[in-house]
């Protein structure tokens, strides 16, 4: 009959799996320059503000077609459109929406401060306003126009709202870890 195989653990021994010591590993997590371990840390990065977001990434791109497809409706295929603001805001969304949703991303998920504000400044400062203008500013402004910006400004509005809650969620995480760990006159 055969044995079963007996297994002894010897802390000395090299893995076989790693090729590294179990001291060298002990030792190294002892010494002050081993790289910090943020597995102890809470998650303060917020659900909501990042539920919004996601769904915001595809709302702005249905919006974009949307919007380009009634435009081209109004102006009959024609080059030319009588209002001239309405191609430029157009624009202005093309290159403000996706450093806005990038940052309220990046901010969010990475815990960075600066890059939530910029998400909560550009989407109340340009963003909103945009959508503002196409509800009620454009010249000839169709009840689906006004349907679909209205549910945008709703969404960008709570975007700011639940975007400067997940900031201040960020910003108090950051500051007790920070006094914590004897950042301040930590001696």
């Amino acid at each position: 009959m055969s044995q079963r195989p007996t297994f002894h653990y010897d802390a000395g021994a090299r893995s076989r799996d790693r090729d590294v010591a179990f001291n060298d590993v002990a030792a190294g997590a002892a010494s002050p320059h081993a790289p910090v371990r943020m597995a102890h840390r809470a998650v303060a990065s917020d659900v909501y503000t990042q539920m919004l977001i996601h769904y915001n990434a595809y709302f702005a791109l249905a919006w974009w077609i949307a919007t380009v497809t009634s435009t081209l409706f109004k102006t009959k295929g024609s080059a030319t459109d009588d209002d001239d603001v309405r191609p430029v805001m157009i624009a202005m969304f093309m290159i403000f929406e996706p450093c806005r949703l990038y940052c309220g991303y990046a901010g969010n998920l990475q815990e960075k401060i600066p890059l939530m504000a910029g998400f909560v400044l550009l989407s109340f400062f340009v963003v909103l306003p945009l959508h503002a203008y196409f509800w009620w500013g454009q010249d000839d402004a169709s009840p689906f126009d006004k349907s679909l910006n209205n549910f945008a400004c709703v969404l960008i509005f709570l975007e700011c709202i639940t975007g400067v809650n997940a900031a201040r969620k960020t910003l108090a995480a950051q500051s007790l870890a920070f006094y914590m760990s004897g950042g301040v006159d930590g001696r």
